[in-house]
């Protein structure tokens, strides 16, 4: 272990409880579940198998886990703590012979950093396949909204279900600059939404209570973009959106971001707080008129 870049960060943190979970609850989903190691060595001798069963690795020299140091230590405290038996953890290795001695340390540095570093998935990433999204996806490439002033063409409030959604539907929709023109009139970037704006649109308009306790509304759209999406799915998600729900989604869409425009940017701002006053200002509206807005007209 003498290569890895960190020491074992205990059970604390939700990684690590998650791989004592794992072990203690569903061994046989461990490697499914698991990222696996990334390990170095000098050397490797393969041998045969018996009765031509194929190869084996027979030894390995200076074999050094490089990426893995939390799983591997996960296994083990979980073994010697709750005397668990691990026969049936598999965990699968990506083992690499550096056979460059001289710069053996670099190498091994640029493995674990490369190996630790990768695009980060929020929660919002991982729930991208919910079904109620691809009702969405679906209702937002069908409905189309009317043309607006001295336009002919209609366009779509295009719905990014998956990250970088837009971008590569753009791609794919035609090579040629006129292609390319005719999907952005049809798809322009401003109608563009994504599953943390869509929360943000709805939760700054609605109030909804858990008992007597206030869940969705615009103190938890302050919270940040990934709390108020949890909060978004624990609450609103217990139907099947229809064209109705889409287009009232829209119509909030449409006031939060005309309240934007209208509270302005630097320098020309009212202020500093447009992240606070935007929802409160949306959600005093709703409140103030009891929520009888014509979203429809809008």
């Amino acid at each position: 272990m003498e290569q890895n870049v960190r020491s074992f960060l205990q059970f604390t943190g939700k990684i690590n409880k998650g791989i004592r979970n794992t072990i203690l609850k569903e061994q046989h989903m461990f490697m499914a579940f698991n990222n696996g190691i990334a390990a170095t060595a000098e050397e490797v001798t393969i041998t045969d198998l018996p009765n031509n069963q194929g190869k084996a690795i027979a030894q390995v020299k200076d074999f050094q886990i490089v990426n893995g140091g939390q799983t591997t230590a996960s296994i083990y405290h979980t073994w010697k703590k709750d005397k668990v038996d691990i026969s049936n953890v598999f965990v699968p290795v990506k083992l690499t012979i550096v056979k460059n001695r001289e710069n053996f340390s670099e190498i091994v540095g640029r493995i674990a950093e490369y190996a630790n570093t990768q695009n980060k998935v929020s929660a919002s990433d991982l729930s991208s396949n919910k079904e109620n999204h691809v009702i969405i996806e679906k209702l937002s490439r069908t409905i189309w909204a009317p043309p607006i002033a001295g336009e002919t063409t209609q366009t779509r409030w295009f719905f990014e279900r998956s990250r970088g959604q837009y971008k590569n539907e753009r791609i794919r929709f035609g090579i040629t600059p006129s292609k390319r023109k005719q999907f952005d009139k049809q798809n322009p970037r401003s109608q563009m939404f994504t599953k943390e704006t869509l929360a943000k649109f709805i939760n700054s308009y609605e109030e909804v209570y858990n008992g007597k306790k206030l869940v969705i509304g615009p103190h938890i759209v302050v919270r940040g973009s990934q709390k108020n999406y949890a909060q978004f799915l624990n609450y609103n998600f217990s139907f099947k959106p229809d064209n109705i729900w889409f287009e009232d989604a829209i119509a909030k869409a449409i006031l939060f971001s005309s309240a934007e425009k209208v509270y302005g940017v630097k320098p020309n701002a009212i202020g500093d707080m447009r992240y606070i006053t935007v929802p409160y200002s949306l959600a005093w509206l709703g409140y103030k008129l009891n929520y009888k807005l014509d979203l429809y007209k809008i």
